[in-house]
């Protein structure tokens, strides 16, 4: 008599046979898509498989808390013809002007796919491989050297290198045409500057511990120091970016708007609907105060503007 147990075996050795021959039949169903090979294991990866050597951090998928500021008006106190001005105190006069406020709201975004980001800023001398042009060149508040911030970089400029690097690295073979070079969004920026952290800083909220990690005001303009410093010079956020505050400031792909938009991967685009076409820029620079360095704050120029404090870095993002 057979066992029992040795008939259930036979029945599903059987049953599970012609799904292991179609899988073996198939090799390309199981084997990892370019797109898969691409994506990194753990934040903080680096990656550097691209013609210029290009040092890239890896940024995993995950939330974000960012920050919605909302200006108020208040307008002026008015003159009560009721209330005799010699009974008022000195101390309690009116308010002369109207006077502006701001209302902060925490927008809880979800960055849904990992993606690469620049280690430092793009240098000049990775803008002359890809650009084969100077734009600080002779300009007043630069400092010339290959590891200097590229400086004087327009919204525009910063996204033809993206476009101009991706068409390189996949005409050298190095790059799928599942991932391309582009600005950040606002929401990978600001994730990737944060690093996880709520604070103002990527380091916390004391900001007497933003010399470490910047180049601001403080420590470039009252310094005689009035351009942009050598990348990497400062202190890394805990994912090993450096310069996310200060030194010069980032663009982002997105249009700007005063109200964040939350959710799943937020990206405002130029459309009917957007008013203005002003693009969004991230982290402060070497000439601003440290209310601009903090993680949160958010700033705009028109996308063909160019100045001595102005550059990028590039993100290595999934198309699809």
């Amino acid at each position: 008599m057979k066992s029992p147990w040795l008939a259930v075996c036979v029945i599903a050795a059987i049953a599970f046979l012609p799904a292991t021959e179609s899988q073996s039949a198939d090799p390309e169903k199981s084997a990892t898509s370019p797109a898969d090979l691409m994506r990194g294991q753990e934040a903080g990866q680096v990656r550097d498989g691209n013609g210029l050597k290009m040092k890239l951090i890896w940024c995993p998928p995950g939330f974000v808390t960012m920050e919605s500021v909302e200006r108020i008006t208040e307008p002026a106190a008015e003159k009560d013809d009721n209330v005799n001005d010699n009974e008022v105190d000195p101390k309690d006069e009116r308010t002369p002007k109207p006077r502006q406020t701001e209302k902060i709201t925490p927008v809880q975004v979800f960055v849904t796919k990992g993606y690469w980001l620049g280690k430092y800023e793009v240098t000049q001398s990775e803008w002359k491989q890809v650009m084969k042009t100077e734009p600080w060149k002779g300009q007043e508040f630069t400092k010339e050297g290959a590891d200097f911030p590229a400086t004087f970089i327009s919204w525009n400029d910063a996204t033809d290198f993206c476009r101009r690097l991706t068409e390189q690295e996949r005409g050298a073979g190095r790059l799928s045409n599942d991932w391309e070079y582009t600005l950040p969004t606002k929401a990978q920026w600001e994730r990737a500057c944060r690093a996880r952290t709520e604070t103002r800083f990527s380091f916390g909220d004391d900001e007497s511990k933003l010399d470490d990690y910047a180049w601001f005001v403080d420590n470039a303009v009252k310094a005689g120091e009035q351009y942009a410093h050598r990348v990497g010079q400062k202190k890394a956020n805990s994912w090993g970016l450096f310069d996310m505050h200060g030194n010069v400031w980032e663009w982002c792909r997105d249009i700007y708007t005063e109200k964040l938009p939350g959710g799943r991967d937020p990206e405002v685009k130029l459309d009917e609907k957007t008013e203005g076409s002003n693009r969004m820029r991230r982290g402060g620079s070497w000439a601003c105060v440290v209310s601009f360095c903090q993680s949160a704050f958010r700033f705009w120029y028109s996308p063909g503007d160019r100045d001595a404090d102005f550059g990028f870095r590039v993100a290595l993002c999934a198309v699809r």
